[in-house]
């Protein structure tokens, strides 16, 4: 199979920022819900219907949490694949958010990520993410974090898919 390039880039203008907004989380549907509900065309995707529903929102501090998304190419076996990462600090330690740690501990993720330039991606699109990292941390001194750090990671045969602002604004608990 040939494999073709399409278009070329030219330096843009200095307009972006580094940093999440905020995250919306909901546990991994099952395949026939993904093929019913959920479109992937040219790397955007769509979600409607009763996937719309069962979304939780995490809100993000500023200049804490990230996501990556890192390409593994294997030339010798001809495979690649895309591992990716979400750091989300939540600053207060507290029980039912222990409680609600304890859940995503459990279950496999797809994460709605709105990141500070105002576009929005889908983690966990087909496989899902896992929560791969938790930590509590007191803190020490009148300034330091008390609070949580959670990992999740996840690997998927594309990278991350981007979702358009409508749609992601339609996902509600």
């Amino acid at each position: 199979m040939a494999c073709t390039l399409v278009s070329s880039f030219p330096i843009g203008c200095r307009a972006s920022v580094g940093g999440i907004q905020e995250i919306k989380i909901k546990t991994l549907p099952t395949d026939a819900t993904l093929a019913a509900q959920y479109t992937l065309t040219s790397g955007v995707v769509a979600i409607t219907g009763a996937s719309l529903s069962g979304w939780y929102t995490l809100s993000c501090e500023k200049q804490t949490a990230n996501l990556k998304d890192s390409a593994t190419v294997n030339v010798q076996n001809g495979t690649v694949f895309y591992t990716e990462t979400l750091v989300y600090i939540y600053n207060q330690l507290q029980a039912s958010f222990r409680n609600e740690l304890q859940n995503y501990a459990q279950a496999r993720v797809q994460i709605a990520v709105k990141d500070r330039n105002g576009n929005v991606w889908l983690l966990g699109y087909l496989r899902g993410l896992d929560l791969s990292a938790g930590e509590s941390d007191s803190g020490t001194a009148d300034g330091d974090r008390s609070g949580y750090s959670l990992t999740w990671t996840g690997m998927e045969i594309a990278p991350i898919a981007s979702m358009s602002s409508a749609n992601y604004a339609l996902l509600i608990q």
